[in-house]
């Protein structure tokens, strides 16, 4: 079969590799839509030290075309997508429903490969079954949960005033969920004209161009000085850290969802007089009693988050090296690109 491997920084080529029949306990799914995420371009740009033998990719969905020994309920031809991790279900994390932070937490595909290839090999209790819709709609289930779960981190309500800082994939689909669940008034910050015309189409109350304002100065403005009641961190920079704290009222909450790569130099006097609340959003689980994914499959069926408006550019999977080549390149118009079969 066909699979993207990482040849070095900006390098990855579409190949031939061995198709490996899936374990005990696995499926092999026929990879039919795969979407590029900011972390793929940590490994790409060399800031995460990728594998250099399986293929990564984990937006992904697809038809069941080999199931593994042990499992049930699962069938050759159902619609299937998957979170990026199996667990185990037996440690203290996953019994306590907090299974993301499974003590042997591994890879979903395992030692095999992931989204970018032909076919992708899966563990069963990473998978969901999908009813029907598109397989553009069902490789967006992932990052839709993402954000999903950071809203409930941030513990947002219809009272509340909520900023999303970034207007990449996780910070559109974060504004969505806020819209979705009706909060009381949005604020996004974009960086590029294509992320301000979409956060228009999905409804935001307030857009900020970072390029030519100060999100604090429109903050200041908007609440009389006091702060938006939960801010959502999707970039990764000390500049956007600061900035969040920034705008946050006294015992705001502020989710912290961004791939950081690296240590930062922040300020943190501001913490200790606001008293914000800060924490982390680990891509999903269970957020209350719904996993995440299952919430994300019902907000894109019942039509509440229309996610695949978020698809800007779409490629052949044997055209994954410019597929990438544009994703990294955001003045190319990008918000999501998606590898189709």
């Amino acid at each position: 079969m066909k699979a993207a491997l990482y040849k070095g920084i900006r390098e990855i080529e579409w190949q031939d590799v061995e198709y490996t029949p899936p374990a005990p306990g696995y499926i092999t799914l026929q990879t039919r839509s795969s979407g590029i995420c900011g972390s793929d371009l940590h490994n790409y740009f060399g800031e995460w030290k990728p594998s250099l033998e399986r293929a990564a990719g984990h937006e992904l969905c697809g038809t069941v075309a080999e199931v593994g020994e042990g499992v049930a309920d699962i069938e050759i031809g159902d619609l299937v997508t998957a979170e990026c991790f199996s667990h185990c279900g037996t440690c203290h994390y996953c019994v306590t429903g907090r299974y993301n932070h499974c003590a042997n937490r591994k890879w979903f595909s395992g030692e095999s490969h992931g989204g970018f290839s032909e076919y992708t090999t899966a563990h069963v209790n990473s998978v969901f079954k999908l009813p029907d819709m598109t397989f553009e709609q069902g490789a967006l289930v992932e990052p839709l949960a993402v954000a999903h779960r950071a809203l409930a981190q941030a513990k947002a309500s219809y009272q509340d005033r909520v900023a999303v800082i970034g207007g990449g994939t996780i910070g559109q689909l974060c504004l969505a969920v806020a819209k979705a669940i009706g909060v009381r008034e949005t604020l996004i910050t974009t960086k590029y004209p294509q992320q301000a015309d979409l956060a228009r189409d999905l409804g935001a109350d307030h857009i900020v161009d970072i390029t030519t304002t100060d999100v604090k100065d429109v903050v200041k403005d908007l609440t009389d000085g006091m702060g938006y009641d939960a801010v959502i961190e999707t970039v990764g920079t000390a500049q956007n850290f600061d900035d969040s704290i920034a705008i946050s009222r006294r015992h705001a909450m502020i989710v912290l969802v961004a791939g950081y790569f690296k240590p930062l130099e922040v300020d943190l006097r501001s913490i200790v007089w606001s008293e914000v609340n800060i924490t982390g959003s680990n891509c999903y689980g269970f957020s209350g009693m719904r996993t995440d994914f299952d919430v994300a499959i019902d907000l894109i069926i019942s039509g509440r988050v229309e996610a695949t408006k978020l698809v800007t550019h779409r490629y052949p999977f044997a055209d994954i090296a410019e597929a990438f080549y544009t994703a990294a390149d955001k003045k190319s118009g990008c918000v999501k690109v998606h590898l189709v079969k």
